[in-house]
């Protein structure tokens, strides 16, 4: 039909068209290409045969037209756009359906192209004809008359207008129509929902472009508030919050007032009696949930009005229940919107509020269970009594089934449930408080009759249990800790979860697994007693061939879990029964079950080994079962992707614990292995299971297969995927390490050729590993030196030219090049080796390159020993002496071995550094202190003193000497150095050091701060007194180097001295309270430091001290000075660093222990953050995207006000003339601001939050260039999250 439909439009012109059939021909591409060459004559043609009385021609020049009006090519002038929209607006009120509708896809492009008075014109007449009186008389077609074809339209063209003009225009257009309407007497009941509609679409849509238009609206929308029309009232009360954000306070104000007011009397029958009152209920709900920040000035009158509704409505039950039912219902979902949208203010009420909940949570009128009483004295025994004492009885029958499909109670009890949720949800910070109020509550209603209700009562447990940090839960034992009070509520939790598990209620299984699924996830290892219990229960469920799928999966998930995280002893008694169904789970059809029991297969194969090292015999029948289940699987090739995956994952698992028990079968599934890596699809899955495999006990096995590995894995190396080439090496570095006899030479040099080609300075990590390899592979074959000094060496010292090479790439370096030393080969000698390193050394352009060649040189130095060490050592002070090329390169060499070994240099070296000390230079001068700080480093015992007398007497030169102090110190202070400084010396340089942390020069400060730091490492409790003692100095220069050397005192582990320091800690963190802007900075950078370090050393003082941290965060006026440059004048703003300090430092905060912090001011803090400075934005912008990404529902309290200061970001333009600088850091803001936003938008019912949701269609969707920006980091958080740095 359609061939002939596009044979037709071929034969014939336009003009003679003939109907072919009643056919649909929107998308015929001959006929779109037709059209796009159409004249103005033909579009004239198109509209006459819209007019015509065959409903196929008019439907044929509709689905034409559609084509026209959106091709960009076709240029339509004032005059076509007016004819166009009337005959769009006939084509709307078409007595035909389809042929309406087909007009009504005219309109959404025809928007985006009239001008702003054909626009206006076109909802003008849309809006109209909405608002004209039907009387029945109206053409009937499909069940809608001509007036809601013209309401239909209206709210497309008002949903996709721009915001701006051209919304303003359309709004004002259709004002006085609507305001007619409004204000009619006696309005029909279908125009008037059109028109409230009409409304709440362009508040909605239009947003501000609808406050001229409001105040006429408004009278006529709070009448129909009175309407006994049900329909009518709920939508006028839909139309006036969606137009309350954009009200001003006066109007507002009215409008919560007016609500409060009609919850609080009580209405006579001619303005809806009870209903009336339920209208208001919707109201303050929705005006919550739509402005909830302005909602916190009305929240104290608010909230007593509602209180007071619940019980007028309780006490209604006996005469109307289902009124009483939904304005009780009405009015839990408003408190759960104040909860969730006006969290500040909301939180003196929260007692109030959480016995409302639990009240309303037990509301059942119509059903009384008579052992309730009796159930609930024995859950509250065992909850309150010691661990282990409930003793878990159960009569064994069901509840009786009591049933009434009239009774619809159930809403309030399930409203109660999610305000509970809300309540928990919103204050992480009363974890203890909420498991102390809520537990025995939720316990009891864990036998919640209605399905339904029983669900969110486990979704409240669910949500407190994703609350709780596993930190906390660690210490069970101690009182007032939220895992304290969950292990009393533990016997009977799982008392009702094995209740609901042997069910009938598919719903509630999947409920309960999933608090099962969240309790063993936070608890790990607590369900150790619970397990003869539990674990049944969940195998029975799996073995079922009645249980659906997804029960299925969250039930082996839940078994995994249990498997990795409890003592194999617990399942000593169901080994059997346990390899039975996850082996028989094996072979389910549908394929994430299957792939699920696989995973669940690993965790048995790591229970069988420990089984078998713990001596259990009769469990040897089991491992070859296991095997041949996985070696099945493995082998099949028709399956889905994600099944090969964990085959070849549980393969690996199952070989690497148990393959003594396989025997040589084990050859089988290593051969299909080896096949995988060959495939594209499952390659890189294979390929991290050998290098599993080669790390494991059973690296033997894979020996018969090494040859075509290597073959493959050095191959799969030169593959663009980088995730690929790093398994690839990751792989290989196992095997060779790991090959008992050896590597093939040919082998070897294979490997060392395609390694080779990885070093490169554009990934460093994968530059690590592929050194890793080369050193494994000299080390295991010294012979293949050669081999790696001619493909690998030419790319190494390419790599020692980064600025970049650092730590986890420099350690691999230092090593390959001490094996090579050590292998003795010709090409690989120290004297080659070392010529090579000075030269590169030479040509190094930054300080970092040519410390790199240092540490190199210096361990090749260590591994060639003595002779050829103070060879080198002579051949770098005669370099001293003539001050040539490479003066700076031999003072860090210098430095760098008197670290690793004591040559006595300083009586021969000292007069040369000194020397060095007055060059002009300053990477010399710096070079110099840094050799000179570590050759004494080297016999602090002889030469610290001589160190300590030159800084006395040397104040010109006190700077470059407190830099050498400092190494002195910090080599000194780390664990693996042997040196140590005499009693005597402590004294004498602790006095020095806190004379000159009183210096004005800040760098001088910081150098002494850190060897103060250092120092205390070392010394004895003494010098912690004397920091302590000077938090009170009258200096404020010393108050913040006492502050800044804390920082340094704190270790990753554990050490001696935080016996001395915890104690301690209060006293120097009380510097954020001090008067000076530094002081306070220093001191809130140390706390960053030691939160992220050793959260351990705070104790309760972080707590403490928080108030004073969220005062950080305000623009201070006294800080704020104008400084007169002559012809113009600078603001500069002292409190700028400290307030991104301090922003900083809550990141930090945020991320190691969230439960410390007020949400309020928190978020309060981070709201004004986002509106302050440039520096103070971007990390807030971070800040934002992090608590977006942990803690979602946090963000929605504030939710408005940031999307309002977010746009304010994003529309922000530069100046004309704005140099490079300025316009780099404008992009990087952007960008910044956009990963917040992108961040949010991925919060679960962000997309409820219309102001959000506004802002991003109005500032990212409408702007292609925003929109390019967002698109590229949308892309960059996939590829984030794919990359497998692991």
């Amino acid at each position: 039909v359609v061939g002939a439909s596009v044979e037709a439009s071929q034969a014939h012109p336009p003009s003679t068209w003939r109907p072919v059939a009643l056919v649909h021909v929107r998308g015929a591409s001959a006929i779109h290409r037709h059209v796009k060459k159409m004249s103005h004559a033909n579009v004239r043609t198109l509209l006459d045969k819209a007019q015509s009385h065959d409903k196929d021609y008019r439907y044929m020049a509709w689905a034409d037209l559609a084509h026209v009006v959106e091709d960009p090519t076709v240029c339509l002038d004032v005059e076509w756009e007016r004819t166009i929209c009337t005959s769009v607006v006939r084509g709307v009120d078409d007595p035909i359906g389809e042929v309406s509708n087909m007009a009504q896809q005219c309109l959404v492009p025809l928007v985006a192209r009239v001008h702003e008075e054909a626009l206006a014109k076109l909802v003008q007449a849309l809006v109209a004809r909405t608002c004209t009186e039907r009387n029945g008389n109206a053409r009937e077609r499909n069940g809608q008359d001509a007036g809601q074809q013209a309401a239909v339209g209206a709210k497309n063209v008002l949903t996709h207008v721009e915001c701006g003009s051209r919304a303003h225009a359309a709004v004002q257009a259709a004002a006085p129509w609507l305001q007619q309407a409004l204000e009619r007497e006696r309005c029909e009941t279908d125009v008037l929902v059109d028109v409230l509609d009409v409304i709440h679409v362009a508040s909605v849509h239009c947003g501000t472009a609808c406050k001229d238009a409001m105040n006429q609206w408004l009278p006529g929308l709070r009448n129909c508030l009175m309407d006994r029309r049900s329909t009518v009232r709920k939508r006028a009360m839909h139309a006036i919050a969606a137009l309350s954000p954009h009200m001003d306070e006066d109007t507002h104000r009215k409008t919560c007032r007016d609500t409060v007011e009609g919850l609080q009397r009580h209405l006579p029958q001619s303005q809806g009696g009870p209903q009336g009152k339920t209208t208001h209920l919707h109201m303050a709900g929705s005006l919550v949930r739509q402005d909830g920040e302005r909602m916190n000035a009305h929240v104290e009158d608010l909230l007593p009005a509602l209180l007071q509704c619940m019980r007028d409505a309780t006490e209604l039950a006996e005469q109307e229940e289902d009124v009483a039912v939904e304005q009780l219902e009405l009015s839990l979902q408003a408190l759960e919107a104040m909860v969730r949208k006006c969290n500040p203010t909301m939180r003196p009420h929260v007692d109030d509020v959480m016995t409302i909940g639990i009240e309303y949570l037990k509301y059942d009128p119509n059903y009384h269970d008579e052992t309730e009483a009796e159930e609930t004295r024995s859950e509250g025994a065992g909850s309150q009594g010691e661990e282990g004492d409930y003793d878990g009885s159960d009569d064994g029958e069901e509840e009786d089934e009591y049933s009434d499909d009239e009774d619809t109670s159930w809403k309030v009890r399930r409203a109660s449930a999610k305000l509970l949720s809300a309540i928990v949800q919103s204050m992480p910070d009363k974890l203890c408080y909420l498991y102390e109020n809520l537990t025995s509550t939720l316990l009891q209603r864990m036998k919640e009759r209605e399905e339904n209700v029983r669900v969110d009562v486990y979704q409240v447990l669910v949500d407190l249990l994703r609350q709780t940090g596993v930190s906390d839960l660690r210490s069970a034992k101690i009182p007032q800790k939220p895992g304290h009070y969950l292990q009393q509520a533990l016997p009977p939790l799982l008392h009702n979860v094995n209740k609901e598990l042997r069910g009938k209620s598919g719903k509630g299984k999947l409920a309960a697994l999933q608090l099962l699924h969240q309790l063993v996830t936070c608890l790990p290892g607590g369900l150790a007693e619970h397990v003869k219990t539990v674990l049944p229960e969940l195998l029975k469920m799996v073995a079922e061939e009645g249980s659906a799928s997804n029960i299925k999966i969250e039930a082996l998930v839940v078994v995994r879990l249990l498997l990795d995280s409890h003592d194999a002893w617990n399942f000593r008694a169901h080994v059997h029964d346990l390899s039975k169904v996850l082996l028989d789970a094996t072979k389910e059809k549908y394929y994430r079950v299957t792939a699920e029991a696989l995973r669940c297969c690993r965790s048995l194969a790591v229970l069988l080994k420990l089984e078998q090292d713990g001596g259990e015999a009769d469990r040897q029948d089991l491992v070859p079962q296991l095997y041949s289940c996985v070696l099945f699987r493995l082998s099949e090739q028709d399956q889905d992707l994600l099944v090969k995956e964990e085959a070849i994952r549980c393969m690996a698992t199952v070989v690497s614990c148990l393959h003594k028990s396989i025997g040589e079968q084990v050859h089988a599934g290593l051969q299909v292995m080896l096949d995988r890596t060959r495939n594209e699809v499952t390659r890189l899955t294979a390929i991290k299971a050998f290098g599993t495999i080669a790390l494991s006990p059973a690296r033997e096995c894979i020996t018969p297969l090494v040859q075509p590995l290597i073959e493959e894995l050095t191959a799969l190396l030169r593959k663009a995927d980088r995730r690929l080439r790093q398994a690839s090496l990751h792989a290989l570095d196992a095997i060779v390490k790991t090959a008992s006899s050896g590597l093939d030479i040919m082998l070897c040099d294979t490997i060392i050729i395609e390694v080779a080609g990885v070093l490169s300075d554009s990934d460093l990590h994968m530059c690590a590993m592929a050194l890793s390899v080369l050193s494994s592979i000299v080390s295991q074959q010294p012979c293949c030196a050669a081999a790696v000094s001619d493909s690998a060496l030419k790319p190494t010292f390419e790599l020692l030219k980064s600025p970049l090479l650092q730590g986890s790439v420099l350690e691999p370096m230092q090593r390959l090049f001490s094996l090579l030393v050590r292998s003795e080969q010709p090409e690989t000698s120290f004297d080659s080796l070392y010529i090579m390193l000075v030269e590169a050394g030479r040509v190094a352009a930054s300080r970092q390159q040519i410390h790199s060649v240092a540490k190199i040189i210096a361990s090749l130095c260590t591994a060639a020993g003595d002779g050829a060490c103070r060879g080198t050592v002579d051949a770098l002070v005669d370099g001293l002496r003539t001050l040539d090329d490479n003066v700076v390169v031999s003072l860090y060499c210098l430095g760098e071995i008197g670290k690793l070994r004591d040559l006595d240099l300083f009586a021969s070296s000292e007069a040369m550094i000194r020397k060095c000390f007055e060059s002009p230079l300053e990477e010399v001068k710096s070079a110099a202190s840094f050799a000179l700080g570590c050759m004494v480093a080297g016999n602090a015992h002889k030469h610290l003193p001589e160190l300590v007398a030159q800084i006395e007497s040397s104040p010109k030169q006190e700077y470059l000497l407190l830099h050498a102090l400092k190494e002195v110190i910090v080599t000194l202070s780390d664990t693996s150095s042997k040196g140590t400084i005499v009693a005597e010396d402590y004294n004498r340089i602790l006095q020095i050091l806190l004379e000159h942390a009183k210096n004005e020069e800040e760098g001088i400060r910081n150098v002494v701060a850190e060897c103060l730091g250092k120092l205390v490492l070392m010394g004895p409790e003494d010098i912690l007194v004397e920091l302590e003692a000077a938090t009170g100095s009258e200096n404020s220069y010393l108050r913040a180097t006492v502050a800044t050397s804390v920082r340094f005192a704190v270790l990753e582990k554990p050490h001696p001295v935080d016996q001395w320091l915890r104690p301690r800690i209060p006293a120097f963190l009380g510097l954020i309270e001090d008067s000076t802007w530094f002081v306070r900075k220093a001191a809130i950078q140390t706390l960053s430091s030691i939160v992220h370090v050793r959260m351990d050393l705070l104790g309760d003082s972080l707590v403490r001290i928080m108030p004073a941290v969220y005062k950080q965060t305000a623009v201070l006026p006294e800080l704020v000075r104008t400084v007169d440059l002559g012809p113009f004048k600078h603001v500069v703003d002292d409190g700028l660093e400290l307030r991104k300090a301090t922003f900083e430092c809550l990141s930090t905060i945020m991320e190691n222990c969230f439960e410390v912090l007020n949400v309020d001011c928190f978020v309060s803090c981070l709201k004004e953050g986002i509106a302050d400075h440039y520096d103070v934005k971007v990390p807030c912008h971070l800040l934002l995207a992090k608590l977006a990404e942990t803690h979602g529902q946090t963000v929605l309290y504030v939710v408005d006000a940031l999307a309002a200061n977010l746009e304010k970001t994003l529309r922000t333009r530069l100046k004309s003339d704005a140099v490079k600088q300025e316009v780099d850091r404008h992009e990087d803001l952007l960008r910044s601001a956009l990963k917040a936003i992108h961040a949010m938008s991925r919060i679960p019912n962000i997309e409820h939050q219309e102001k959000f949701a506004q802002m991003v269609a109005r500032t990212i969707q409408s702007n292609p260039a925003m929109m390019s920006r967002y698109e590229a980091i949308q892309t960059e958080g996939e590829l984030v999250e794919m990359m497998d740095l692991t």
